[in-house]
């Protein structure tokens, strides 16, 4: 099988693979479409850092209560299964999360994952928009709109237009919120707000009032550190980049600014119901795929996203 060899941005091949043979409890899954996620371009050389996928179901085991032929979306956290987290739907606290094989080298003709990290889709969904509906572009703002809920009419800021930060913007724009998103690319700035941005600002531009929710998508400390002065007193910042450090001042900001900081990082097992309902209920989750490429075409697709022009870049394996 065709797989992915990541080893830098602007180092992507694709190799001959034998395909992968599924252990006691995994599935295998014929990978239709592949989706692009920023978090890949940092993976170690010689991997295959690829995390969202979407495909036919080849085998499933007994009890499963998948069936073969069925076109399925894969989740890339899985847990243990048997944990009170992972009982209560909530696997991404599973301590024994990630295991070891089979749950990225999503890059490819075929994937073998464990059952529980099926996702069930709507009948007829495409391809292209399953791997949307069951990955990050949509997880990562759903399970974040869960855990900091808003409102029609509510004003919020959304630092930071990759995939996820629009993908922020797509949900809480379709719950009626007035999103003002901040970006550098002005690619990125016009396609906001075809997914309902009130405003998209270039960096530095005044934003007016000052909203009581800001969701901060680049993981930079500067705009963390803007984030936090940005929002509204009393407010709350949701933390949806990565960053491992960042210096505040806890009196200046929390204490006397009585602000919120909270994170969201993935979704959970519990999260599923509401993105597919969202998707049911019309959510445009089409307009953040906005390039396609076949497989062989692998390179170029990375430099498509590398670019900054585009909005979430899909791989085509069929």
């Amino acid at each position: 099988m065709r797989a992915l060899c990541f080893n830098a941005p602007d180092a992507v091949d694709l190799i001959e693979l034998p395909t992968p043979e599924p252990a006691e409890g995994q599935a295998l899954v014929r990978v239709e479409a592949s989706a692009i996620c920023g978090s890949e371009l940092k993976a170690p050389p010689g991997t295959n850092p690829g995390h969202e996928a979407a495909g036919i179901l080849e085998y499933a085991p007994d009890g499963s209560g998948f069936r073969v032929g069925e076109r399925v979306g894969v989740s890339a956290v899985v847990g243990c299964g048997t944990c009170e987290h992972c009982r209560r739907g909530v696997q991404i606290y599973c301590a024994n999360r990630f295991p070891p094989t089979g749950y990225q080298n999503m890059h490819a003709d075929y994937v073998v994952v464990g059952t529980s990290a099926l996702r069930r889709l709507p009948e007829n969904i495409p391809a292209r928009t399953a791997v949307l509906l069951a990955g990050d572009t949509l997880g990562v703002p759903v399970r974040a709109s869960r855990r900091v809920p808003s409102t029609a009419g509510d004003r919020i800021l959304v630092i930071g237009l990759g995939p996820v930060g629009l993908g922020h913007t797509l949900v809480r724009a379709h719950s009626g919120a007035e999103v003002i998103a901040v970006e550098p690319s002005e690619y990125r700035r016009e396609l906001a707000l075809t997914l309902g941005a009130a405003q998209a600002l270039a960096p530095g531009r005044d934003i007016g009032r000052p909203p009581r929710l800001v969701i901060e998508a680049t993981g930079r400390p500067e705009a963390i550190r803007l984030a936090l002065e940005t929002v509204d007193v009393g407010g709350t910042v949701l933390q949806s980049g990565e960053c491992e450090t960042v210096a505040v001042s806890p009196s200046d900001t929390f204490i006397r600014r009585e602000i919120t900081y909270t994170g969201s990082w993935y979704y959970a097992d519990e999260d599923y119901p509401e993105m597919v309902r969202l998707y049911e209920d019309g959510l445009a989750l089409d307009r953040l795929a906005t390039h396609e490429f076949p497989a062989e075409q692998i390179a170029d697709a990375y430099r498509c996203f590398v670019s900054k022009n585009s909005g979430k870049v899909i791989l085509l394996w069929t």
